[in-house]
């Protein structure tokens, strides 16, 4: 979905009411991914799937991706790791050092105020960390909304948003929707230039739950 097709309660194309702004057209929100879910068991007593799961993973090449952005969560592992030295280890500790003490300030800071930090559940993991050479593959979870369903009966839909923290837009893309307010660019609202701004090689949807007739566990991909 992109565009309009995002917005809720949009106008026809033939209505008088679908004329928009120039201002309303700069704050297009950014385009959809939608991942929809059948289960086959529906129509059969006990065939809905308890505490459902849904884990998205992106396949990305390393030259594609935002070296400067991964660098924090691979701790330089883009190195030959038998070049590492032990300076760049005290190096990488001092700065999760760092980064935990102020995560733990700002905690205490926005307890009291009834908020808290969100979570964060972009993760990157390089193809072999053992390897000697630049990892040639990089797997990213993919951030998804209702990405867990208590009672999964018959059709779920997830939804991943396109934005700036996706990690299967083009770098250059999500700077420009940073530059944008976070809006998508108007430039960029068609089909063909969404599908341009994606990098990927594949994308793994994982299921996980629980049988309610047999208590047993179940799970489904699909690539």
């Amino acid at each position: 979905r992109y565009g309009a097709g995002v917005l809720p309660d949009t106008p026809a194309p033939n209505s008088d009411d679908s004329e928009s702004s120039d201002d309303e057209i700069a704050m297009t929100p950014c385009p959809v991914l939608e991942f929809r879910i059948v289960n086959r068991l529906f129509n059969e007593i006990g065939g809905e799937i308890m505490d459902a799961s849904l884990n998205v993973v992106a396949n990305i090449n390393a030259n594609d991706s935002n070296c400067s952005g991964m660098q924090g969560i691979f701790g330089g592992s883009f190195v030959s790791s038998g070049e590492a030295s032990d300076d760049l280890s005290i190096q990488e500790n001092n700065r999760h050092s760092i980064e935990t003490g102020t995560r733990r300030s700002l905690a205490r800071f926005l307890s009291p105020l009834g908020l808290s930090i969100p979570r964060n559940d972009h993760q990157a993991v390089d193809d072999d960390p053992s390897h000697r050479f630049v990892h040639k593959h990089i797997f990213s979870k993919m951030l998804i909304e209702a990405s867990e369903h208590p009672f999964f009966r018959r059709v779920w839909v997830a939804r991943h948003i396109l934005d700036e923290h996706s990690p299967i837009l083009k770098h250059k893309v999500r700077r420009q929707i940073r530059r944008n307010d976070g809006y998508w660019p108007v430039k960029l609202n068609s089909a063909t230039a969404i599908r341009e701004s994606l990098q990927f090689n594949q994308i793994l949807v994982s299921l996980t739950g629980v049988s309610n007739i047999s208590a047993s566990d179940v799970y489904a991909q699909k690539i």
